[in-house]
């Protein structure tokens, strides 16, 4: 993909939105693995009006737009990603609280706003309080812990479709499942969502809290560079207890190395590359295969060129 820089630059200023743009901005900086190569065009639109113009620009020039938002479950590659990455800013980071219902944007983090359902006596969101993403993204991922996931408290997902248009939809058109749900891999992105929670005790879910930190603690390296879990689960196993099974835990190439605490992750020891990161996946993919005839599937996301 070519693209003219100064003409692109150009029509941002033309709308105004020159202030939220970034070129050649390190990814690295944006993912919790601290690893890949710089986006062309980087932009955190901070409104509505201010992303569809975003879209528009890059549908004007045919330009592939991605959308990203910690980077938590997201290996960037070394040569970084063509076209525009989208992070959403302050305008997707507002949190309306309704007695039990919860407007949310989805550039929220899910720390935060588990803290805030704690600081109200609601209950429901306990399960995200070691999880650092955003909430657009643990929509699309269904992310989820110790059984809970995002899909139980879900009531409606707004977002804005390919053709820049508003939709919502309600839980029972979402169809979640494991790990995705019907908005993953579309061309949407997720705007607002309005979450059902439960009245509580705020000692007895400040307790369940404390339980799923130190689960979260005694397992997982939590203190380490990583994506989280690489791999899902497949039906009727644990990724991490195959990998251990098939000798790969330790296993390291240059600086990333499969987690000692917890074989479904890979950490970054300082200096890893996203090719070190891949070698290691493919590794483990291939010695699963041989020894179980599992094919594992990827629950991080790749996102740039080789």
């Amino acid at each position: 993909m070519k693209m003219n820089i100064n003409t692109i630059n150009n029509e941002f200023k033309k709308n105004e939105i020159d202030k939220i743009v970034k070129f050649n901005e390190p990814l690295m900086n944006h993912t919790s693995l601290k690893i890949g190569g710089p986006a062309d065009i980087f932009c955190s639109p901070n409104n509505l009006e201010e992303l569809i113009k975003i879209i528009s620009i890059s549908q004007k020039f045919n330009i592939p737009f991605w959308v990203i938002g910690n980077g938590t479950n997201l290996l960037v590659l070394d040569k970084g990603a063509r076209g525009i990455v989208i992070k959403l800013g302050k305008g997707f980071k507002k949190v309306k609280f309704i007695n039990k219902t919860v407007q949310v944007g989805a550039g929220v983090n899910l720390l935060y706003l588990s803290n805030m359902a704690l600081n109200r006596g609601l209950s429901g969101l306990e399960f995200a309080c070691n999880i650092p993403g955003t909430l657009g993204g643990a929509i699309v991922n269904n992310a989820g812990f110790n059984g809970n996931c995002i899909a139980d408290i879900v009531e409606s997902v707004t977002f804005l479709n390919k053709e820049k248009k508003i939709e919502k939809l309600h839980l029972s058109d979402l169809n979640f499942k494991y790990r995705g749900c019907d908005l993953k891999h579309k061309s949407t992105i997720i705007l607002e969502v309005t979450l059902l929670l439960k009245e509580g005790d705020k000692e007895k879910i400040e307790s369940v809290i404390k339980k799923y930190t130190k689960i979260r603690k005694s397992k997982q390296p939590v203190d380490k560079l990583s994506a989280g879990s690489i791999f899902k689960n497949p039906t009727g196993y644990y990724a991490g207890e195959l990998i251990e099974k098939v000798g790969a835990k330790g296993l390291s190439q240059g600086k990333a190395m499969v987690s000692n605490k917890h074989a479904n992750f890979i950490i970054n020891r300082e200096g890893a590359k996203a090719r070190d990161v891949l070698c290691l996946i493919k590794e483990i993919e291939k010695r699963v295969k041989e020894n179980f005839g599992i094919e594992l599937e990827r629950e991080i996301e790749i996102l740039g060129e080789p």
